[in-house]
């Protein structure tokens, strides 16, 4: 990490200060495309968010159940209820990594908060499934959930390159006339392939974890995704999509992202289409940063996540 990510202001708390300066770098790209280093750098990262899930602090059950012959993961927390409404959960990782079991630091709280039990769909990962394998394997989970779930209310949670598959999902369910969720919240989304945000410029350099290039590497990401598909297809890159008719979004990001530009887009383009939105940006906070829940940062951002949910309840 640059010295420049590990500076920071006086309004974020002590322990955020030493989570921030104690992060690194995710691996590159070549780490993730070579067959020899593939593992090693999911084995780190790995390691990483299954070290965050320490942190949390209340009862809760992980179960593994399939859907639709897709394999998930069924979360409940001491204040879930089965007969309440249920969330859908998408992981991030880049494609390359994590699963809703890795990854389930950063929808427990939420779960726990809100007294929603959540489904997360362990989608296939790269170099074994492009696009759109993930697309499809949500899809299907979803269509499973709404006809054996008729009387519930579902949410959509995205992180990350998690985020650009709900999105697409979301217009894609729209365009078919299907059932909408009843809300969707986007956790650092990652949206635009192209890598066009003006944050992967301003923000180069202080970001932690990500080392963007200007953009080039998250077109090298999203070229691995979806090899041979223009960057800017809506189906690929969905902040190029049409917002119109989407249900109530929440947008979370911290101002140590390079993809915060994204998140400052999805908010403007679904405002634009007369779609309910918020975009709240957390200060000194870094992609992610909802994983650590010992963060107050992050407890006041589930928080913030559970009210919206439950207003729209």
């Amino acid at each position: 990490m640059s010295l420049l990510a590990k500076r920071s202001g006086d309004a974020i708390s002590d322990n955020a200060k030493k989570r921030l300066s104690a992060l690194r770098s995710y691996p590159t790209l070549d780490s993730w495309r070579n067959p020899l280093t593939r593992g090693i750098a999911r084995h780190f990262a790995h390691e990483s968010w299954l070290k965050a899930l320490q942190e949390i602090d209340f009862e809760y059950r992980l179960s593994d159940l399939e859907i639709s012959e897709v394999p998930c993961l069924h979360y409940e927390t001491r204040s879930t209820r089965p007969d309440h409404d249920l969330i859908l959960y998408v992981h991030g990782g880049a494609f390359v990594a994590g699963s809703p079991r890795v990854n389930a630091s950063m929808i427990l709280p939420t779960c726990e908060l809100s007294g929603i039990e959540a489904i997360g769909v362990d989608y296939s990962l790269l170099p074994e499934a492009h696009f759109p394998v993930v697309l499809d394997q949500v899809d299907t989970v979803y269509r499973a959930l709404i006809a054996k779930n008729e009387n519930r209310r579902i949410f959509l949670f995205g992180d990350s390159a998690g985020g650009a598959v709900i999105l697409s999902n979301l217009m894609r369910w729209r365009r078919e006339n299907l059932k909408l969720p009843a809300g969707a919240v986007f956790i650092s989304p990652v949206l635009d392939g192209a890598g066009s945000s003006d944050t992967h410029i301003t923000v180069e350099g202080f970001d932690p974890l990500i080392k963007s290039q200007g953009g080039r590497g998250i077109r090298q990401l999203f070229e691995y995704y979806a090899p041979g598909m223009d960057l800017k297809d809506p189906r690929v890159s969905p902040i190029y999509g049409d917002f119109e008719g989407l249900p109530p979004l929440l947008v979370h990001a911290g101002t140590r992202e390079v993809c915060l530009g994204d998140a400052a887009r999805l908010s403007e383009n679904a405002r634009r289409r007369g779609v309910r939105v918020s975009l709240r940006v957390f200060d000194g906070m870094f992609h992610l940063f909802h994983m650590h829940w010992s963060l107050i940062e992050s407890k006041q951002a589930h928080e913030d996540i559970a009210a919206f949910l439950t207003d729209l309840s």
